[in-house]
């Protein structure tokens, strides 16, 4: 990060007032993590709903940061505090307002992706295709919230051709909020799926926040959308040539093919991926036509989609010493993507024993027991060795495979360790080995019991 501006101009444009230290001094780069924070950063103090940075304020952050900012009212006696202090109605607005203003200095192609699923391997995707045309600036990991979406703007150079960044929501008008301050030239919606539902209550709600995006373009904005999704292609007849289009429908801008082939702008173009399945493919296929929109060549697409490595957590090989194939994909999970994940693992290894480790789908609210037993009738009709569940809402899940009178071993426990021998005794050579839960199961701590490893 370098931000080249004076901690004036920082006041100014964080709307706040500069309470002590010279106004002509240069800031480089700011922290909001006193973990990551380096000799010489700003630290900027978040108060949020389970913590408050400003009672981390002290002497010995003083010594490591250049300055504070922090909201009026919550300065520390003065030989606590540090050469520079700027004061700030609210700390989380004026980090978004500084990074609206960074991210307004610069005249280069800002990429917006939001959806239900496939946000982040299509950012990462898009990420690969954009470094071979020119140097790029993408969010890190998962920094797409209204945090994460700021602090990945100040990361804006001006040597960057391209910001590909992405926006999550998970209540209405999250994406308007970040996407407001990203300023978007151009939007991706991958699909909209039942994610969030303890917050937005219903799909089309969740399809009215995703589409806050599109309301935040330029006028000559494009929107990037998934013809396939009943919630998108509707967005198509009002956007018109603003719409750029992808899905396995043959009227799509970028077209799924065969497995290896995707068809951009009615040409024909082969893709070896290092990763699989239908979700995957799809998600190639959105990054693809945003690249098209950016006007980058189809031989540069293919180079960057054919460079992309799955991210941790996200589909991701895994060793054991056994010789046992596993997946690893508990970054998050809600119905759509665990019903992709698991189609695209049985497809893979389809000659093998194939054993599910699943969690429960966190924040589907009063629909949860719905879908999680709408899982456990469809697991029943597939051909598998075992599935183990683990967690207090897929109870469901558990009770419809009992139902179903289902041929294959299945195992319930309220956590891991209920049936963890028993899944130990699975990882064996020749057989494959799915995990797929949300973030909150802590499933990579099973990973680690069970000794896989990243590659």
């Amino acid at each position: 990060m370098n931000l080249n501006m004076t901690w004036e101009e920082l006041a100014r444009a964080a709307g706040g007032k500069l309470l002590r230290g010279d106004p002509a001094r240069s800031v480089a780069s700011v922290s909001t993590d006193t973990r990551s924070l380096r000799p010489g950063d700003v630290f900027w103090a978040l108060q949020g709903p389970r913590f408050d940075a400003h009672d981390l304020l002290g002497a010995d952050l003083a010594r490591k940061a250049s300055g504070w900012v922090m909201n009026l009212g919550r300065l520390p006696p003065s030989t606590a505090a540090p050469e520079h202090v700027v004061v700030v109605p609210d700390t989380l607005k004026s980090l978004q307002a500084l990074a609206a203003r960074h991210r307004r200095r610069f005249d280069v192609p800002v990429v917006g992706i939001t959806g239900s699923n496939g946000k982040t391997t299509t950012k990462e995707m898009l990420a690969a295709i954009c470094r071979h045309a020119g140097p790029t600036c993408a969010s890190p990991g998962n920094w797409n919230n209204h945090v994460g979406v700021p602090l990945s703007l100040l990361e804006l150079q001006g040597e960057h051709r391209y910001g590909i960044f992405e926006l999550a929501d998970s209540k209405p008008g999250d994406v308007a909020e970040v996407a407001r301050i990203a300023h978007p030239t151009v939007a991706v919606i991958t699909n909209i799926g039942p994610d969030h539902l303890e917050f937005f209550g219903t799909l089309e709600r969740n399809f009215q926040t995703k589409a806050e995006i599109i309301e935040n373009l330029p006028e000559d904005g494009k929107a990037v959308l998934n013809l396939d999704d009943p919630w998108l292609a509707g967005l198509e007849p009002r956007l018109g040539h603003r719409a750029v289009t992808f899905g396995r429908d043959a009227r799509a801008r970028v077209a799924l093919a065969a497995d290896d082939e995707l068809i951009v702008d009615r040409r024909r173009l082969k893709v070896k991926l290092n990763t699989f399945g239908l979700h995957a493919r799809y998600n190639a296929a959105a990054a693809a036509a945003a690249a098209w929109a950016l006007g980058i060549p189809l031989d540069t697409i293919r180079l960057g989609l054919e460079d992309y490595r799955p991210a941790r957590w996200r589909m991701e090989p895994m060793r054991h010493a056994s010789g046992c194939d596993v997946i690893f994909d508990a970054y998050n999970a809600n119905p759509a993507s665990m019903r992709a994940g698991i189609e695209a693992f049985c497809g893979q290894f389809a000659p093998r024993p194939r054993v599910l480790v699943l969690g429960d789908m966190k924040e589907l609210g009063p629909e949860s027991v719905r879908f999680h037993g709408e899982l456990g009738r469809w697991l029943s009709t597939l051909p598998l060795r075992a599935v183990y569940l683990a967690g207090t809402e897929i109870q469901p899940a558990f009770a419809q495979l009992q139902a179903a009178r289902t041929p294959f071993a299945f195992r319930y426990a309220p956590t891991p360790a209920g049936w963890l021998g028993e899944l130990r005794a699975e990882l064996a050579s020749g057989r494959a080995v799915f995990f797929k839960a949300s973030r909150s199961m802590r499933f990579e701590e099973l990973a680690r019991t069970l000794e896989c490893s990243s590659f």
